[in-house]
């Protein structure tokens, strides 16, 4: 399985593929939680729980999982939700109401946390003699699309008013006709003629109204959205066909999402006695499938497919777990999703589940299938270090060493350089080594050392080739 720091760099070019990204403020568990069996402890339920909903309570570079804040309407505003407040999705795929802007309602910060924001140049820009300028039909379309963003989460990266003039490649602000700053998959998707199934969507009544099932950005009107783009296709020569043959966006997530997942190896599994087995390092998520369920991907609604028989997740604020918890139990910071109300299914033996444990959302470390009964298979290897005493030296001098063309840690059998580097946006990766910020000497000579743990605090270092 994949190690930690390649996952991460996964979840960070799943940011650029984007196109870069009430309840009290603080967290605590409640007294009247339900007995667990399992270990005679109490059990904690996602409704026993206050959730993160201010930035500097989580711990950095951790998801904040999304919520609603309903909050007072500003100035002449009226809001639609209970006693006249706006409600907004603080959420990548939240909108708040139509006219209103998500920068006033609901908060980046947090957006950021579930999808990194990195500045990119837009694609193009708009020639000042662009007869568009004074077509008003266009200018009245274009100014109420960018309406419609302004009310989606969007704005947290691509407008760069909000993050310091800043924007991951198309940007709202980069006048006059920002549509130019959008690439042509940018088009393809936004029309919804490229697949951007995988980054989540909301059902279009939880959402203010605004819909992403059918285009790439938020709607509050499918038919006028997709017209106007569809005329900006024909203007660039965009044909329909072309379109369609632009890759599903979400990258590793996309991956993640098809991905088969292949029998437990090692110390992964659930072992007689109940214990969680997974290997890779800590984790934020732990679900116990049925077999042939779909892997799960991003909230809103992809991360409890059918077929989910337990769910854990670990409070923002609090530490990932390590592997060796009790199945149906509830260590300290973590909660319950599923089942909501009563406590895990009993395992049947001779039975085959599938195991997830993610390091945070869309970053597996585990996800194997085992079957309940049988026993765990020896101890897995610590992630990026393999037993010197296996590997043929020959292989270390040739086909294995650094910068070795891999796509799994399997394929670097050399102990030197034992970890599959796989850098954003790309099905390929080289052999390197880990733990190059405690120890220098692992790395080759002209390699540098990229230490991952200042995005993702916890994540390993390891050799960069030149």
């Amino acid at each position: 399985m994949p190690t930690i720091t390649k996952r991460l760099l996964g979840l960070l070019a799943a940011g650029m593929l984007l196109f870069g990204c009430s309840s009290d403020e603080s967290e605590g568990m409640a007294e009247d939680a339900i007995e667990s069996p399992q270990a005679g402890e109490a059990l904690t339920l996602r409704s026993d729980i206050e959730p993160i909903t201010r930035s500097e309570d989580a711990q950095p570079g951790v998801y904040i999982p999304m919520f609603e804040r309903c909050s007072e309407p500003l100035g002449d505003d009226v809001g639609e939700g209970p006693d006249g407040q706006v409600c907004t999705n603080i959420s990548i795929s939240g909108c708040t109401e139509e006219g209103k802007r998500f920068a006033d309602y609901g908060d980046c910060d947090i957006v950021r946390t579930q999808r990194p924001f990195w500045p990119r140049p837009p694609a193009g820009e708009t020639d000042p003699n662009d007869p568009r300028l004074d077509d008003e039909d266009f200018m009245r379309e274009l100014g109420w699309m960018t309406e419609q963003v302004e009310a989606a989460a969007c704005v947290c990266c691509h407008d760069s008013d909000e993050i310091g003039g800043q924007a991951g490649i198309w940007d709202i602000r980069l006048g006059p006709i920002w549509l130019d700053s959008l690439s042509d998959a940018g088009l393809a998707l936004f029309v919804g003629l490229a697949d951007s199934s995988t980054f989540g969507a909301y059902p279009k009544a939880e959402n203010n109204g605004f819909d992403r099932t059918l285009t790439g950005i938020p709607t509050t009107d499918t038919e006028r959205l997709q017209a106007f783009l569809r005329t900006e296709m024909e203007r660039r020569g965009l044909s329909e066909e072309e379109a369609r043959a632009v890759p599903p966006f979400g990258g590793p997530i996309y991956a993640n999402s098809i991905a088969v997942p292949e029998p437990c190896e090692g110390d992964q599994g659930i072992d007689e006695d109940g214990i969680v087995h997974w290997t890779g390092g800590p984790a934020r998520y732990v679900y116990v499938l049925e077999e042939g369920s779909d892997n799960p991907g991003v909230p809103p609604n992809l991360d409890m497919p059918e077929g989910t028989l337990w769910k854990l997740d670990v409070l923002a604020s609090a530490d990932a777990l390590g592997s060796g918890i009790e199945y149906g139990t509830t260590p300290e910071g973590s909660f319950q999703v599923l089942p909501e109300t009563k406590r895990a299914p009993a395992l049947e033996e001779g039975t085959t589940y599938h195991l997830v444990a993610l390091f945070d959302i869309g970053v597996p470390v585990t996800s194997c299938l085992f079957t309940y009964g049988a026993p765990i298979g020896g101890t897995a290897m610590d992630a990026g270090k393999q037993d010197a005493g296996n590997v043929d030296p020959a292989v270390c001098e040739s086909s294995a060493a650094f910068g070795t063309t891999c796509t799994a840690d399997s394929d670097c059998t050399c102990s030197a350089a034992s970890y599959c580097a796989i850098m954003p946006g790309q099905p390929e990766g080289f052999c390197t080594a880990t733990g190059c910020v405690e120890d220098a000497s692992v790395c080759p000579a002209d390699w540098t050392c990229f230490d991952l743990s200042a995005i993702a605090p916890g994540a390993p270092s390891f050799c960069l080739e030149p």
